[in-house]
């Protein structure tokens, strides 16, 4: 199982790191746009840039922050429970996380799929929304690969989770 654990936390980390560069080019397309702005020559489209790298890079980032553990957890009624029945509890609900992930996986490949056939694009710059699509979707699928080990992990008993730093 380690390997296969390396493997996916290579993978996350990769796509957080790509979903950083997203993020970057967000907020250079925005301080651009805003400093052109003071001169009355603001970046014609700046938001439909910023929109769709922002949507991809929150997709991006869900995988690292589940093979690291670091997702928000409310343990206020699971405190004081065994150890083996928070991670049976932990085990289902990351099993229900990703089942919502593959749900959105699969509706974002679709979207992407009609976004293509429909060849729609953005208003002012005519970007396909297709690649927003796409580029979530695959963040998603691979959340939902993440969730599905980390489950597997916690029913197994062998939590490998390490703190985010």
């Amino acid at each position: 199982m380690i390997p296969l654990r390396r493997g996916l936390e290579r993978l996350a980390t990769l796509a957080a790191l790509i979903g950083g560069g997203f993020l970057l080019v967000a907020v250079a397309v925005t301080s651009a746009s805003v400093i052109r702005g003071v001169f009355g020559r603001p970046i014609l489209g700046d938001s439909e840039i910023v929109e769709m790298c922002l949507g991809v890079a929150v997709a991006l980032f869900l995988p690292y922050g589940e093979m690291k553990g670091s997702h928000v957890i409310v343990d206020v009624f699971t405190a004081r429970m065994p150890e083996r029945g928070r991670a049976w509890l932990d085990a289902f609900m990351r099993g229900i996380v990703a089942l919502v992930a593959a749900v959105l996986a699969l509706r974002l490949l679709d979207g992407t799929m009609a976004q293509w056939e429909r060849e729609r694009a953005t208003m002012f710059l005519e970007l396909r929304y297709w690649w927003g699509y796409a580029g979530a979707s695959l963040g998603m699928t691979l959340w939902a690969i993440s969730a599905f080990f980390v489950a597997f992990e916690h029913a197994r008993g062998r939590q490998h989770l390490r703190k985010a730093s």
